[in-house]
């Protein structure tokens, strides 16, 4: 197979200012409050496909009963489905939560999140994202989460928003969210792909929605490809306010934090 073509200069520089000017849009850098990797994952995991609200409401319901993360691997499948209901896809989510904890404490041999993060932290970027998506419901979007936010890696995790946003500018021409992920990587500045991806869904959930998008002030306006954007600029329809899908982890593990 032919090796892929390593990006432009032209593309990574305007990446890079469309990154600087997401981020002066926003006024909120993000700081590094990392929750565990088994905590990540698992809020990951429930935060799929339901509201905001929920996803808290399901993860707070499963650390209330269960009170250690051994405890919850030796659950029935039943047991944890009843208890994230709230999250929706009980059934999927549950089956999936086991899933990643057995995988962990059998690879590992624990479930002590400070020894399981301490044991991944020595391992390379590429080894963990291997790792976590050959456990079965566990996808590249939720493991790049995970080394993002428990880790501290340097990655931008593609979500629909995320996805939506950069094939809308023009930074990638992708198809799915995983393409995107391949594709974007080498095109985001050092240091700068977790902000990139916190920015960008702030960005997708208030003014970039999939419906209806805020083309009328968009403050990347002159920098946007999209073919549609003056006929959304020109009718200057707000869209619905968001509710539900790809959040920010800090919303259920920190409600409190400033990111």
């Amino acid at each position: 197979m032919p090796k892929p073509q390593s990006p432009s200069n032209a593309t990574k520089q305007r990446t890079a200012a469309i990154a600087r000017r997401l981020k002066a849009f926003n006024g909120k850098p993000y700081l590094h409050n990392p929750a565990s990797v088994i905590e990540t994952l698992v809020a990951t995991i429930l935060s799929q496909n339901t509201s905001d609200r929920n996803s808290a409401r399901a993860y707070q319901q499963l650390r209330a009963t269960w009170h250690s993360w051994d405890e919850l691997a030796d659950a029935g499948q039943a047991e944890l489905a009843a208890a994230i209901r709230i999250g929706g896809l009980a059934q999927q989510k549950s089956r999936t939560i086991l899933a990643a904890l057995q995988a962990l404490r059998q690879r590992h041999g624990t479930l002590d999140t400070t020894t399981l993060d301490s044991t991944l932290d020595q391992l390379a970027t590429d080894a963990i994202l291997a790792e976590l998506t050959s456990i079965p419901g566990v996808g590249l979007k939720t493991a790049s989460c995970v080394l993002m936010f428990a880790l501290g890696r340097d990655l931008c995790a593609v979500d629909t928003h995320v996805h939506r946003v950069v094939n809308r500018l023009g930074i990638v021409q992708s198809s799915t969210p995983d393409k995107t992920f391949h594709t974007l990587r080498p095109l985001l500045p050092r240091n700068a792909a977790v902000q990139f991806h916190v920015d960008l869904i702030r960005f997708g959930r208030w003014v970039c929605k999939a419906q209806r998008p805020h083309c009328f002030h968009c403050p990347l306006y002159d920098l946007c490809q999209w073919d549609e954007r003056e006929q959304y600029a020109a009718a200057g329809q707000p869209g619905s306010a968001p509710v539900s899908g790809d959040i920010l982890l800090s919303d259920i593990l920190r409600p409190n934090s400033n990111n």
